[in-house]
């Protein structure tokens, strides 16, 4: 959680506030594309370098319009055979995504990390960050914007 915690406050600081909520999607079913996005991601890795994933149940709520919509943010990690070449690790990953014209990609490196920024509709995002020193690849992920049902409090984990 201190991961995700620390790369919403990375990203709240670039996140432009617009109108541009899904009316339609509900809180389950945000979730769960999400975390199917976040399967798909873990999915792409070699077999030959994967050793496990561990994924998040629950995660937290951002604000992501200034209309009072909200993302779920979650995550998983994935543990590769450390020190392996960021793209036998990252390549694979963005080869399967691309396919996707939804969803927009973006390559780069920040503090010897490599970093795949993957964009989707309403604000949905997925950074994958690997780590060759840990062989580590965190994936944070934040759902379209949706607004949440009345049930339901943005301080609440989900």
């Amino acid at each position: 959680m201190t991961v995700l915690a620390g790369c919403a406050l990375v990203l709240s600081g670039c996140v432009t506030f617009v109108e541009n909520v899904d009316p339609d999607l509900s809180l389950p079913d945000a979730k769960q594309y999400t975390q199917s996005i976040e399967r798909e991601i873990a999915g792409a890795l070699p077999t030959e370098l994967l050793l496990d994933v561990e994924q998040k149940e629950t995660g937290v709520f951002l604000p992501c319009s200034r209309d009072g919509g909200e993302q779920w943010a979650g995550g998983l990690t994935a543990h590769v055979q450390s020190g392996a070449d960021s793209a036998l690790v990252l390549d694979p990953i963005e080869e399967h995504l691309a396919a996707d014209e939804g969803l927009a990609l973006n390559r780069r490196t920040d503090d010897e990390d490599s970093i795949l920024e993957i964009v989707g509709h309403h604000h949905s995002a997925w950074v994958v960050r690997y780590d060759t020193e840990t062989g580590e690849v965190y994936v944070t992920s934040f759902s379209p914007c949706i607004r949440l049902p009345e049930d339901i409090w943005r301080g609440d984990t989900y």
